[in-house]
């Protein structure tokens, strides 16, 4: 005699087995597969497969990327200085791991008092977070008079 566990264990690997070959689309609960039957009048048996809690955003985590790396240089810029920055939109994002990533502006504008700079800048990120920043110019400072009488 069999177990009704065992009986159940098969039923649901029987049920499974069309819905991970096929891999439906389920938008709406954020899963590969899903597969339901009812087995009585109050009960029902789910089975999903890659459900959303720990999904891989990579469009997500780009556009915060490339949004942490245009916050920090702003704000380093205005710590150093410059009245304004200018960021194109001309950009470049090379990704490593799931939430590394290298961000690069190719022309960012930054005017002072005395000038502007164009120049490159890029930013390193790491788990949503500016770690460096490489490529803001010092502001030029003119060297003090010196007065010896």
């Amino acid at each position: 005699m069999k177990s009704p566990v065992r009986i159940l264990g098969a039923a649901v690997v029987a049920l499974a087995a069309p819905a991970l070959v096929t891999l439906p689309a389920a938008a709406e609960t954020r899963s590969i597969a899903r597969v339901e039957t009812r087995l009585g009048s109050d009960a029902r048996l789910t089975l999903s497969i890659g459900s959303g809690h720990d999904e891989y955003r990579r469009g997500d985590y780009r556009r915060d990327a490339v949004k942490a790396c245009r916050r920090a240089v702003r704000h380093e810029a205005r710590r150093l200085g410059y009245d304004d920055v200018d960021i194109d939109d001309d950009q470049r994002v090379h990704q490593f791991g799931p939430r590394g990533f290298f961000v690069t502006f190719e022309e960012v504008g930054f005017e002072g008092r005395r000038r502007d700079v164009e120049t490159r800048v890029s930013c390193e990120i790491r788990r949503g977070g500016v770690v460096s920043i490489e490529g803001i110019p010092y502001p030029y400072r003119s060297k003090p008079s010196r007065r010896d009488w």
